[in-house]
């Protein structure tokens, strides 16, 4: 994979247009074109859609945009990894016929400079998520696909619209101390096998250190606006504001 790497998450991009999602937008096709500048990757870590269910021969018209953008990017030369979050699981192909290079459930092995880095969605990770695991086979086991399938699109996005609510007030999604700790417990645990680990879904941001391994919050594209690049074998956060 081509560097820099540009990685992302979080973005939620709504079925909506409204001044709020169309600036999101603005801002991340303004990242887009900076990637093609400089011939880098990109790497979405997941929930990129607030929804996303992979009605065949169905796309949200609010989306279209998206997809043209991402498919120029393609197009162009720079290839673009999807790591499927919990709102955007429910893809059966899609995303490789229009823009990805390769989608990954859950996880992402990069190999680079004798490094293993590790990006994961990262919902369900900790020990008292046992009950969201739980619902989680659920949602995704071959029945609970079937049944979604057999909804109208129309139906099947508005049920989520009920349920997913990314556009919680920013305070919602501020850097908890707390949560890091227990997070960083997680990577502890994963840092004998891989030397960084980027990790999306809980909107935190920073780089933590701890004897040459790294632990990375990729943020998100609601509050924090935050892009990580690695380029040969460094790493920077940056809030995109362009």
């Amino acid at each position: 994979m081509d560097n820099p790497i540009y990685f992302v998450s979080d973005n939620h991009f709504q079925k909506r247009n409204n001044s709020f999602e169309n600036e999101r937008r603005i801002k991340f096709y303004s990242l887009l074109e900076h990637i093609k500048t400089t011939r880098g990757s990109l790497v979405i870590a997941g929930d990129f859609f607030d929804f996303w269910f992979d009605y065949k021969g169905y796309v949200p018209y609010e989306y279209l945009d998206i997809f043209e953008k991402l498919k120029e990017l393609k197009e162009s030369g720079c290839e673009i990894h999807y790591v499927l979050g919990n709102h955007d699981y429910w893809d059966f192909g899609f995303f490789n016929k229009v823009f990805a290079s390769n989608t990954f459930n859950d996880e992402y092995l990069i190999l680079d400079k004798n490094k293993k880095i590790l990006v994961i969605h990262g919902d369900g990770i900790l020990k008292e998520d046992s009950g969201y695991r739980l619902f989680r086979k659920i949602i995704r086991s071959k029945l609970c696909i079937f049944l979604y399938k057999i909804l109208s699109p129309k139906i099947g996005y508005y049920i989520a619209s009920k349920i997913t609510h990314a556009d919680k007030p920013k305070s919602y999604y501020k850097d908890n101390k707390s949560l890091k700790i227990k997070l960083t417990k997680y990577a502890e645990t994963k840092w004998s096998e891989f030397d960084i680990i980027l990790m999306g879904h809980y909107h935190q941001s920073g780089i933590i250190e701890n004897n040459g391994k790294k632990l990375i919050f990729l943020g998100d594209w609601l509050s924090k606006y935050l892009v990580t690049v690695y380029d040969n074998g460094q790493w920077n956060q940056l809030k995109w504001d362009k």
